[in-house]
């Protein structure tokens, strides 16, 4: 194949990638790697073989297929030297395998990735697979390793300025520290998390955030031990999701202000506040049966039935 053809054969892969064709982009790459590897071109095959396998894990979730084609290229990046790929290779096939449950394997194939990233100077590669080694750590529920893993993930997206990536690892280690009943270190990742989110603009991922301070807050007024602290609590929870509900009604998502709604409800009615506890469960049945979610309706009924005998005097005791 002369260089002509070559040249065309990647045109119809950006073509048929452009229109979300990737059985098509498949075949251009597929022959395009048989074309390189024919003419003795290593470079090439690799790089064509790494483009097919992230079709086949990202566009086309056949992670087997992605994991082979992932393998042909790490055998040719390490005989040709190129640790650079070498790098990027092993992080990926971690990054399929932790998608699949082989903890172990990525474990391993991330440390590799880690360790060459480290030799060869490659911070930006370190801080991905630092930050997916802290995602295996948190599906086997090994939060203290998540947590140290996670804060040097956000080390190095602070030394890059990279904004979008500090952002979402905050969001990771924040998790971590929530599944460790860490709260007050949960909640200083979720709100530099969200005040990221707002200052790039990405309404939607700060809401979201917003959201999980609030449930924060929340579940921290619900479990006080004393008064004073439970209402301080549920003070900074409504603060908060009635910013997140601005946001919702902003975006117009009106799933997310029907949530939203009863959340409020529900710390209103912790509060012993019961009228307007009454007034959000509504809000929040109304806008559920707008959308059609009927199956949500009969909890809501309750709450606003429940909420409503303690606004009246029917009952004695807080729910």
């Amino acid at each position: 194949m002369d260089s002509a053809e070559h040249a065309q054969l990647l045109r119809q892969v950006r073509l048929a990638l452009q229109q979300a064709d990737y059985p098509a982009a498949v075949a251009s790459l597929e022959k395009a790697a048989a074309a390189a590897s024919a003419a003795g071109d290593t470079v090439g095959a690799g790089r064509h073989l790494g483009n097919l396998a992230l079709i086949y894990h990202q566009r086309l979730q056949q992670p087997d297929v992605a994991l082979r084609y992932f393998e042909q290229a790490l055998i040719i990046a390490r005989a040709d030297g190129d640790r650079l790929t070498e790098d990027g290779i092993l992080g990926n096939m971690g990054s399929i395998l932790r998608e699949q449950g082989r903890y172990d394997e990525a474990t391993n194939l991330l440390y590799q990735a880690l360790l060459i990233a480290q030799e060869i100077g490659d911070v930006r590669g370190r801080g991905i697979w630092l930050s997916n080694l802290g995602l295996v750590y948190d599906d086997l529920r090994r939060f203290s390793e998540a947590i140290e893993v996670h804060k040097e993930a956000v080390a190095v997206a602070r030394l890059l300025h990279d904004q979008r990536g500090l952002a979402g690892r905050l969001g990771n280690l924040g998790n971590s520290y929530l599944s460790a009943g860490q709260h007050t270190e949960a909640l200083k990742c979720f709100h530099e998390a969200a005040a990221l989110y707002r200052e790039m603009g990405e309404k939607e991922a700060a809401a979201l955030r917003l959201g999980i301070i609030g449930n924060i807050y929340s579940e921290l007024g619900r479990s006080a031990p004393s008064e004073f602290e439970a209402r301080m609590c549920f003070d900074l929870a409504v603060d908060v999701y009635r910013d997140t509900l601005a946001l919702a009604q902003e975006l117009g998502d009106v799933a997310a202000e029907a949530e939203l709604m009863s959340s409020l409800g529900n710390v209103y009615g912790n509060m012993g506040d019961y009228a307007r506890a009454v007034e959000h469960f509504t809000a929040s049945y109304n806008l559920f049966a707008q959308l059609g979610l009927r199956d949500r309706l009969p909890h809501l009924q309750r709450n606003i039935d429940l909420a409503a005998a303690y606004r009246d005097g029917g009952v004695n005791n807080a729910p």
